[in-house]
């Protein structure tokens, strides 16, 4: 039986905890206030307190407990603040010497699809890493610094916008004019995949892997947006015209399904649960 550690009981790492709890797991994660840790253990999460600054800000016993584990999965989400992002950075490599000086050597880091940055075409976990947010920089540079530690096995899944409960994918957008891109098409997944695609990973007797998670379809933004919004009774956005044919940037998230066998449960955004 795995013990598992989860830094970051967030909008993915919650349910991330319930959902391996429930298949035999051993389970600890991570929240930065008190009144999290205490929802998530009246959820059945063994919960406790950490803000990273960056160094742990963290009482020594709860610090062991979170570290004693077979696998380490750490769901920070990277800011888009050039400052936070540095201390973000500088968090998850603090955090990772950490894990490596109590013999941890299995960890699974939660990336983006930033890490491409802009582009045409189709993009794959080969693609060059070329990201133009600071966020995306940060990405990329733990990243690298994961793959040049010795003694540890990495995975790192690459995942595209993000959308499920409490995410719906067009509030932002809502009762927005003339945005641009209109005919590129949407790269998406859902939290369940994001879920499972991590729960495979677990099973596999071996780390080292880098995938992209992106729904296989990708509808274009001009339709895909308009057509959300509508659903929760919000005004839809205006795309400015366009003669362009091209979707843009595709993420192709198949190669997780080729080499591990991973299904996705929610193929096409337009059919995505939200609620």
């Amino acid at each position: 039986m795995k013990k598992v550690s989860i830094i970051g009981l967030g909008w993915l790492g919650m349910p991330l905890a319930l959902s391996l709890s429930g298949q035999g797991y051993i389970v600890a994660g991570s929240k930065t206030t008190l009144d999290g840790v205490e929802a998530a253990r009246m959820s059945g999460v063994d919960a406790y307190p950490l803000v990273m600054t960056p160094s742990p800000e963290c009482e020594a016993e709860d610090w062991e407990q979170l570290l004693n584990c077979d696998v380490l999965i750490i769901t920070l989400p990277a800011s888009r603040d050039p400052e936070r992002a540095d201390i973000y950075r500088q968090s998850v490599q603090l955090l990772v010497d950490s894990a490596l000086s109590k013999q941890i050597s299995r960890i699974i880091f939660i990336s983006s699809t930033s890490v491409y940055g802009p582009g045409e075409g189709e993009i794959t976990e080969e693609s060059a890493l070329k990201p133009e947010r600071v966020s995306g920089n940060a990405l990329v540079s733990i990243e690298n610094w994961l793959h040049d530690l010795p003694h540890l096995q990495v995975d790192i899944l690459r995942l595209a916008g993000l959308v499920g409960p409490d995410r719906h994918p067009g509030r932002f957008l809502s009762g927005k004019q003339e945005l641009p891109e209109g005919n590129c098409g949407v790269n998406l997944v859902h939290q369940e995949d994001a879920i499972a695609a991590i729960q495979l990973l677990l099973k596999q007797p071996q780390g080292g892997h880098i995938y992209n998670l992106c729904a296989p379809l990708h509808p274009r933004k001009q339709d895909y947006y308009p057509q959300m919004v509508k659903r929760v009774g919000i005004t839809p956005p205006q795309f400015t015209p366009t003669d362009r044919t091209s979707l843009g940037r595709i993420i192709n998230g198949q190669k997780i399904c080729k080499e591990l066998g991973f299904k996705y449960c929610f193929e096409d955004p337009a059919l995505m649960p939200l609620l």
